[in-house]
């Protein structure tokens, strides 16, 4: 029965409903149809990443950067702008997706398998 598995994934919080969910439908309207939904998976990605790349490479594996001091300030900011930009991409990438007719199961196992590494960070 495999076959017949529909996915229907969910997200009830206030944030989702308010929120992210209607800012998505509103954003995807301004993307290109041609652009695939993977890529826009993979920018979101890109984003989920960077920090931690940016804080590694100033900081080392230690959490201190070369003059002996904490993590700077300024970058928390920047770990919140690229969780929001991660969060907004990845609600986007199913609409696209649906809009242009291009869901596949590979697509949600990208798409999934993305999500779950991230959250593994």
């Amino acid at each position: 029965m495999l076959h017949t598995y529909k996915y229907k994934g969910g997200d009830n919080g206030y944030l989702w409903k308010y929120f992210y969910n209607p800012s998505a439908k509103k954003l995807v309207e301004f993307l290109p149809k041609t652009l695939a939904p993977n890529v826009i998976t993979m920018v979101g990605f890109f984003f989920s990443v960077l920090p931690f790349v940016l804080l590694f490479s100033m900081c080392g594996t230690h959490m201190q950067n070369q003059k002996g001091y904490d993590i700077p300030r300024w970058f928390y900011l920047v770990e919140a702008f690229s969780y929001f930009l991660y969060r907004m991409l990845d609600e986007m990438d199913g609409k696209q997706a649906r809009r242009t007719g291009n869901s596949s199961p590979l697509g949600l196992l990208f798409d999934h398998g993305l999500d779950a590494f991230t959250m593994g960070l």
